[in-house]
């Protein structure tokens, strides 16, 4: 708790600093669902840090990445917090997106299926739930079942939408399985349903959590993108430090009343979170789909803004106030 008011304080007075300068830039930021890896974009907003770097932020949930890249051409957002696929694949597509920081390189999903399931070679022929085509949850899917020696022919994949959708799918057998991530994975557990596996731990890395922007945009406005990453960074060191804190917003923007679910899933984010957001290679590799598979990770991230903020002190003076 002393940590957390301490924190505060500090936040504090880096709002007031920045509210008597009379300006503050204003910036959307769209996010794509309310899986747990989101919640340091939430804290960032939150404990006020967008603001202690001159940012106005406006938070925007857009379900699916057709529509949130759809806004971002439209100017109506200029960042989004989504998996990886989502820039990767407009880039393919020639939007020119580009990841600037990434915070989770896992794939932190649970393979949740309905009781007559008993083991994978019982999901031949069944129907598993999806949120979208094209996202990390067909993934998580394709790589289970690679692991039990099945392939994406021997079930059908529906796309459902979030998790809200998919966990009433699985209880009702209206679909054999869904993949879930925390704090939906403990939420569908808590109400019996049963995980036949822990996709993060298959192995391989994935851009769960991206920070992208558009190429014109960064070369345009590269400082606004700077401040917006020592903002975002300082997030990240908030969140993994200040837990009480970082649940209540959990439980503010998912609306989740349990109170062990959200520490669960706090727990399960936190000792994997990156605090330091620079996009693995190897990961945005496993995110390119296989027609583009000649393509080098290099074309789809930019690490040089956060390597500044690493070159200039920043992240060093950050884990220092944490201490």
């Amino acid at each position: 708790m002393l940590l957390s008011r301490c924190r505060w304080i500090i936040v504090f007075f880096g709002v007031l600093v920045v509210c008597s300068s009379g300006y503050a830039q204003t910036i959307r930021i769209s996010y794509g669902g309310t899986s747990g890896y989101n919640v340091p974009i939430w804290v960032t907003q939150e404990a006020g840090l967008f603001k202690k770097y001159g940012l106005n932020g406006e938070l925007i949930m857009i379900s699916g990445a057709a529509q949130g890249m759809q806004a971002m051409l439209a100017n109506e957002t200029q960042f989004a917090n989504t998996s990886g696929s989502a820039p990767i694949n407009v880039t393919l597509q020639g939007a020119d997106a580009v990841i600037i920081a990434s915070s989770y390189d896992l794939i932190p999903y649970g393979f949740v299926v309905h009781k007559e399931i008993r083991s994978p070679a019982d999901l031949k022929g069944k129907r598993i739930a999806i949120a979208r085509f094209g996202g990390v949850t067909e993934l998580a899917v394709k790589i289970a079942l690679e692991k039990w020696g099945l392939s994406s022919k021997d079930i059908t994949m529906i796309q459902a939408g979030a998790d809200a959708q998919r966990i009433p799918a699985v209880q009702t057998g209206a679909v054999a399985a869904s993949v879930l991530a925390p704090p939906g994975l403990f939420r569908a557990t808590a109400l019996g349903l049963r995980t036949i596996a822990d996709i993060s731990e298959m192995g391989g890395k994935f851009p769960t959590s991206t920070i992208f922007v558009m190429r014109s945009y960064l070369a345009q406005n590269r400082l606004t993108v700077k401040k917006f990453l020592m903002a975002f960074t300082e997030g990240l060191h908030f969140y993994a430090q200040a837990k009480d804190f970082s649940m209540a917003v959990m439980q503010k923007y998912t609306k989740l009343q349990d109170q062990e679910i959200a520490s669960k899933t706090q727990d399960y984010y936190g000792k994997k979170t990156l605090l330091v957001p620079l996009t693995d290679p190897e990961a945005v590799k496993n995110a390119i789909p296989e027609k583009a598979a000649g393509r080098r990770p290099e074309e789809f991230y930019d690490n040089s803004v956060i390597q500044e903020l690493v070159n200039e002190g920043f992240v060093e003076s950050l884990k220092k106030k944490v201490k």
